[in-house]
């Protein structure tokens, strides 16, 4: 008979179950193939047909005009590279695989321009690479295409390249409309110029219209993230997302919090932001559909963070940008001069690719759970019971609703989902691929050794339960 200690992942109680909450690490479920075999492997993905899965494209635009004191991707800095160029390539990149039949399988479902920093590409340029999608991909008819960037980026001759050309969705990082905190942090536009330039946006009604807001910044307190959810509600929105600060170690912002120069918020009151803006979104009618992410409006889906959740496969173009296709992880070169120097071998600047994945489809559907606060566990493991005295503990400091092995979440345990993930996924390791728990071992041993090619990729921005950026 099967058992499983579930104890050391119960929570200490309602007020702060967990001491802080856990970034999302993802599972190293492949091994990378040999540089030797990496060619050859590639072009055997390339002739398969990928059916049976929704399917994406993600481009990777790797500038920023400035490097925001919160992020740890930052790379190319705009004003020393000709991003012209750069287009040029990343058409070419586009061209190798385009009629190959792993990209002509079957439709694309949505493509998500995301870097860096694309809206600082100039106007037009973004726009010569979604016409060309439009032109050769397979493009589902309601295939949705979004435009990530800064809200001072969002001009007139931008905005209308973008949808001449076929994006029908913007993605667009505020994190705070309060102009003291804004300044304070080094971002350039006012609360009243943030407005203006949704309402002007808004105005060409052609796309779904997204904010990114944060909890959890210096200076942070109910009245004034209140005002940010009121303006946010009174805007002409489609979407919202409410994103908790992440410090990661390396950035100006963290060595200040360190060094005692910069006070941010606690882990509890992060929690009751949460709730607030949670609360607050659902009075005033807005749909709930993932962790951090609310619609007002049908036209906002939130289609490929939602998919990447749920182990589509997507295809990836651009410096740095990493992607999944049957089951089997890439990477490109994040230096553009290797970049470009293999693009004009006439090959795909691959850093990496992995071989299969050794686990099964269990993590992706508790990953997409998890996202939709619903995890049937009845589907992940023939042991469900083994979790009940766990699913017991966690109802009793308020993370679930009830005590059924499907397990809905409360707000708080949405609030805490990433501490809930990584939980679930230690123990359904053991369940499911106690050969795993060795293999993590074997290469943690071989990890200091392993040369630079070998690595895995870090994890892909988009896949992230918690915000770690700070777009202007």
């Amino acid at each position: 008979m099967k058992s499983l200690d579930v104890s050391p992942y119960f929570a200490a109680n309602s007020v702060l179950p967990f001491k802080d909450r856990w970034a999302v690490m993802p599972l190293q479920a492949s091994m990378p193939i040999n540089p030797q075999e990496v060619d050859r492997n590639w072009q055997i993905l390339q002739n398969s047909e990928l059916t049976g899965k929704k399917r994406l494209i993600y481009i990777h635009i790797p500038f920023c005009d400035i490097h925001c004191q919160f992020c740890g991707f930052y790379q190319n800095p705009f004003r020393k590279f000709d991003t012209t160029i750069y287009v040029d390539y990343l058409l070419k990149e586009i061209s190798l695989e385009i009629n190959n039949p792993a990209m002509q399988s079957a439709p694309i479902h949505a493509i998500y321009f995301g870097g860096g920093t694309p809206s600082a590409l100039a106007a037009g340029q973004l726009g010569r690479v979604i016409t060309y999608l439009k032109q050769k991909a397979p493009l589902a008819p309601d295939c949705e295409i979004t435009v990530e960037g800064r809200i001072s980026d969002f001009d007139d001759a931008r905005v209308d390249s973008y949808i001449e050309a076929g994006a029908n969705r913007f993605s667009i990082g505020v994190q705070t409309f309060n102009t003291k905190i804004r300044q304070k942090l080094g971002r350039q536009s006012t609360e009243q110029q943030i407005i203006q330039n949704f309402e002007r946006i808004a105005l060409r009604d052609s796309v779904a219209l997204v904010c990114d807001l944060m909890f959890g910044l210096p200076n942070q307190n109910y009245d004034n993230w209140q005002r940010d959810l009121q303006i946010a509600d009174d805007l002409p929105l489609d979407g919202v997302d409410l994103y908790s600060l992440n410090l990661l170690p390396t950035t100006p912002l963290a060595k200040g919090v360190e060094n005692h120069r910069i006070t941010i918020p606690s882990v509890t009151d992060k929690c009751d932001f949460y709730h607030q803006g949670a609360k607050f979104l659902g009075k005033q009618g807005w749909m709930h559909l993932t962790n951090a992410h609310w619609a007002k409006t049908t036209r906002e889906r939130n289609l490929y963070n939602s998919l990447i959740k749920q182990g589509s496969n997507f295809f990836a173009f651009g410096s740095c940008a990493g992607g999944r296709l049957g089951g089997q992880s890439f990477m490109m070169h994040r230096d553009l001069t290797q970049y470009y120097a293999i693009l004009d071998q006439g090959k795909k600047p691959l850093m990496m690719l992995t071989g299969k994945s050794l686990l099964g489809d269990w993590l992706h559907r508790l990953q997409a759970g998890i996202e939709k606060g619903r995890v049937d566990l009845t589907k992940l493991t023939e042991h469900s019971e083994l979790f009940d005295p766990l699913i017991k503990q966690w109802h009793q400091v308020g993370l679930l609703q009830d005590q059924d092995r499907c397990m809905n979440l409360t707000l708080s345990g949405r609030f805490w989902s990433s501490n809930i993930l990584q939980a679930l996924q230690q123990l359904l390791l053991q369940l499911n691929n106690p050969e795993y728990i060795e293999m993590q071992k074997q290469m943690a041993q071989k990890r200091p050794s392993m040369p630079p090619n070998h690595a895995m990729p870090a994890a892909h921005p988009h896949k992230q339960t918690i915000k770690t950026t700070l777009r202007n």
